[in-house]
């Protein structure tokens, strides 16, 4: 994590059949009517339905807030099929439960190697929330094949699986794309957002990443973020004379607000939360 801002995971826990029945409930979900996916509202950035923007025109994405609980994921069944869909509502409560697993062991052994106390790992855990966002690119011969352009996530952690269709691509260091290609069905890429970085210390840098599609078959992606409710603050493990103090403390919720009342083209993601939170002024 901290040469890249994200690693590969192959999940022995995750079953095949489970994430194969995610991805063709994404079908069935993106099949339905359009107004019917308008209904997907939520007031938080990109946390409910976008589509068919002019700069991301083959780029559509739903969400599901809270989605490790199962009344989150009932109610937003209920919204898309009023006359209930049991099986596509147990299909992603349980991806869900599952890949936050995953994100809770990520975080343990993230902290046992930095030294940190078990204790703030119970905290962290239970102070954490789910984002779970629902993906498809589909283009057309001549569209662009930009699927969503490049940006660092506003999460602490984000977990990605995806189908057969290749898409995500990462940025090095040195400025170069390299695409993620999964080495199995049970691979997951767990991308650190910008809380983590902050978190961290900079230890662990925020993945600058986008997607960008070739051919005209469909992409489906489903995407896990988790959220911190507590307030976020270095743990003091990370800070010393070599790595002095970085952030100030902070709400998860306020950066997401910051960034949407300061996003534009002339202010890299990157340095958002340095902009936020930063103890020095960029």
């Amino acid at each position: 994590m901290e040469g890249y801002g994200c690693m590969e995971v192959v999940y022995d826990k995750s079953s095949e059949e489970l994430s194969s029945s995610v991805l063709e409930a994404l079908e069935e979900l993106f099949e339905l009517p359009q107004e019917t996916k308008m209904k997907n509202v939520n007031p938080k950035p990109a946390h409910g339905y976008m589509g068919r923007l002019s700069v991301l025109p083959i780029h559509e994405g739903l969400g599901i807030e809270y989605a490790t609980d199962r009344e989150a994921c009932e109610e937003f069944t209920k919204l898309m099929w009023p006359e209930g869909n049991p099986h596509f509502c147990e299909v992603v409560h349980s991806y869900a439960v599952m890949v936050a697993q995953l994100q809770k062991l990520v975080v343990r052994m993230l902290l046992e190697s930095y030294g940190i106390r078990t204790d703030k790992y119970d905290a962290h855990s239970d102070s954490t929330t789910y984002l779970m966002r629902l993906l498809k690119y589909r283009r057309s011969k001549g569209e662009t094949n930009l699927g969503f352009k490049g940006h660092t996530d506003k999460s602490f952690v984000s977990i990605l699986h995806q189908n057969q269709v290749n898409g995500l691509e990462v940025r090095l260091n040195d400025g170069e794309w390299v695409y993620y290609q999964p080495s199995s069905s049970s691979s997951f890429a767990v991308i650190a957002g910008d809380v983590i970085m902050a978190w961290s210390n900079d230890r662990i840098k925020s993945c600058y990443h986008r997607v960008m599609v070739e051919g005209e078959e469909v992409r489906y992606a489903v995407g896990l973020f988790s959220f911190l409710t507590a307030i976020v603050e270095t743990p003091e493990e990370l800070v010393d004379e070599d790595h002095p103090l970085l952030y100030k403390p902070f709400y998860n919720q306020d950066l997401l607000d910051f960034y949407v009342k300061n996003n534009s083209q002339n202010k890299g993601d990157t340095n958002m939360v340095k902009a936020y939170c930063g103890t020095s002024m960029l």
